[in-house]
């Protein structure tokens, strides 16, 4: 899972050794380029999940929730405020992250009713939206061929089009009871950003860049049996953290 990464820095290391050439990115440029982007999940991971009900309040041990890697097409948009400074936004086709569940989730608790999440592959799918404000330094002068850069910025995170996996949703169907529904949510946030990564000039007009992103993220997921008086009779809720690692190659054109 984590060899693009790996690809990505071996490529970066491959530029280093550029002489210099006209530049493709100097004060009052304005730059779009268009790439892939392959996010990394390294370390994601969950709370155990917590139900509550009229039962009482229990948590099932040993469950987690872990994030798929996925590859999504970008689309960054950047003005050179000055010669090294730009400002860029980050846009893309929102992926949809698969979410996959660990353990045995006893709403109940122990003795009652279980299901396996392990066997429910995805548990749940996400559509994750995640556009990205940055400030980029970037080394060295226009002329260069080669500019590696650093970059700050802020994301804001959120879901849509939740689905559960159709057993999960079969058994809070059941707790919801005629007339009853599902509801599923979670958090937004807004999430730090740090970036490292380098441009090749190999033209006044084109270039080719490849950056490594982290973005430290979190949300809270919920998904909850509700009665057709619209009262929660079952609510499931757990943490998770995704911290992806972006690895992003694309190739830009000056206007």
């Amino acid at each position: 899972m984590k060899h693009p990464i790996k690809y990505m820095l071996a490529s970066l290391a491959v530029l280093v050794s550029a002489p210099t050439y006209v530049h493709a990115q100097s004060a009052g440029s304005f730059v779009a380029t268009a790439g892939a982007a392959w996010l990394d999940f390294p370390n994601s991971s969950s709370t155990e999940f917590r139900s509550e009900s009229a039962f009482g309040t229990f948590t099932s041990p040993g469950t987690n929730a872990e994030v798929h890697n996925i590859a999504t097409p970008v689309l960054l948009l950047t003005y050179f405020v000055t010669d090294n400074i730009a400002v860029q936004g980050a846009l893309g086709i929102p992926p949809t992250f698969r979410l996959a569940g660990q353990g045995q989730l006893a709403p109940l608790g122990p003795g009652g009713p279980s299901l396996p999440l392990g066997n429910l592959q995805p548990t749940a799918t996400i559509r994750a939206w995640a556009p990205i404000v940055e400030v980029k330094y970037y080394f060295g002068h226009p002329e260069s061929k080669l500019r590696p850069y650093v970059g700050v910025g802020v994301n804001y995170t959120w879901g849509s089009n939740i689905h559960l996996h159709p057993t999960l949703e079969g058994a809070l169907n059941q707790f919801a009871g005629p007339g009853g529904s599902i509801r599923t949510s979670v958090s937004p946030s807004w999430n730090p950003v740090l970036t490292v990564g380098a441009s090749y000039n190999f033209s006044k007009k084109w270039y080719l860049t490849g950056s490594v992103t982290y973005l430290p993220l979190k949300t809270n997921a919920e998904f909850d049996a509700v009665s057709r008086s619209g009262s929660v009779v079952l609510s499931n809720k757990t943490r998770i953290t995704a911290n992806p690692i972006i690895g992003f190659v694309g190739i830009g054109y000056r206007f």
